[in-house]
């Protein structure tokens, strides 16, 4: 598969009319070269690649070089990286005679280009080439598949195991740390992302650390969550409620679930990002409600929780078979509360599979029968 990818990777320096691009992007640099090693930060990298139309080269510091040769996929040449890694680029594109040398703009840092282009001189030119190679990890691969299914088979397992044990009463942090417990329990990495678990008006917030608030019943609790294995990521959100849910929380809910069925139905090749959205969107509308529709309806999953496709009002992709995607519309009141209800869909031929089994509505009297 890394084969297609290079050859892929080559096509698109084509394309850019250039010689070969520089990929300072962790997950691409992962994605071409089978290199796991992260950067500590934009200016501490664990390795820097070249990939062009006939070769690709990674570059590793020493304390990485075993490392990135034990890794490397097959037609991946692995080079020592120099105390400043843009004069070891500079001293390979000039040695095989490079012109013009691609970097991706939104994650090389200004000092790194200005580094890199005193390193170059006058003898090649920089192109950017924007998020050119982030593309190629939209379409997911069979490999990429199986990887994701397990990821998200270990979600929908850890929030079943956490939500019989999650209770009325604990705070919102006790109750995360009992998922974080659960992803490992089920054999994960660990978290894709920091859970969220967020109750009563904390839930109006679509993104919120978990704290000392205290879960009670009749309230929405939305619990965001992922499995990480071997780097791709599950992503997983439910809305609970212990005892009996308020009739607002009914309503919200059952107009949310019904969004999520909306777009889902609609999901196939071909359907824009902006019509993917529009489904749940619209049904918001109806219940003239789309205005506590805060975020886009979903986005791509795979080495990153969010990655290409998007499903947004400003979306300029079309979803193709391999895509793999989230549908998650919410609604958020503030001072109330909020709901979500996420699950991620498999792109095929035709339709869309749903990957995700966790059970929905309110799990935790479903799971103990009450």
């Amino acid at each position: 598969m890394t084969q297609d990818r290079l050859k892929q990777a080559g096509d698109i320096a084509r394309g850019f009319g250039v010689d070969g691009i520089l990929v300072t992007n962790g997950t691409n640099r992962r994605y071409l070269t089978g290199f796991t090693g992260e950067d500590h930060a934009v200016d501490e990298l664990s390795g820097v690649a070249l990939t062009g139309s006939s070769s690709t080269t990674l570059f590793a510091p020493a304390t990485n070089l075993p490392w990135a040769q034990s890794e490397a996929a097959e037609g991946v040449d692995v080079l020592p990286m120099e105390r400043r890694w843009t004069d070891s680029i500079a001293t390979f594109a000039k040695d095989a005679g490079w012109k013009r040398l691609g970097f991706e703009d939104a994650t090389t840092s200004y000092a790194a280009w200005s580094d890199l282009r005193k390193a170059l001189g006058d003898e090649i030119e920089l192109v950017p080439v924007g998020n050119a190679l982030d593309t190629l990890r939209a379409v997911k691969d069979a490999d990429e598949i199986e990887l994701l299914r397990t990821a998200l088979r270990m979600t929908d397992e850890a929030f079943v195991a956490a939500s019989k044990r999650i209770v009325a009463g604990m705070t919102e942090a006790e109750a995360a740390a009992i998922v974080v417990e659960e992803l490992r329990n089920v054999g994960s990495e660990g978290e894709s992302f920091p859970t969220i678990v967020a109750s009563g008006p904390n839930a109006a917030k679509p993104h919120h650390a978990p704290g000392d608030r205290v879960i009670e019943d009749g309230e929405p609790v939305i619990i965001d969550m992922g499995a990480l294995h071997k780097g791709y990521a599950g992503d997983l959100t439910r809305t609970i409620w212990f005892g009996q849910p308020s009739e607002q929380l009914v309503t919200i809910y059952s107009v949310v679930q019904a969004a999520q069925e909306a777009a889902i139905a609609a999901a196939r090749p071909g359907i824009t990002g902006v019509d993917f959205d529009a489904a749940a969107r619209d049904v918001f509308a109806e219940h003239q409600l789309d205005h506590y529709f805060v975020h886009s309806l979903g986005h791509g999953l795979g080495l990153r929780v969010h990655e290409a496709p998007s499903a947004s009002m400003r979306s300029e992709d079309t979803l193709a078979p391999g895509n793999v995607v989230t549908v998650e519309p919410g609604l958020y009141i503030p001072d109330w509360g909020g709901v979500r209800i996420e699950d991620v869909l498999l792109i095929d031929d035709e339709s869309a599979e749903n990957l995700t089994t966790a059970p929905k509505r309110s799990v935790h009297a479903t799971i103990h029968g009450e």
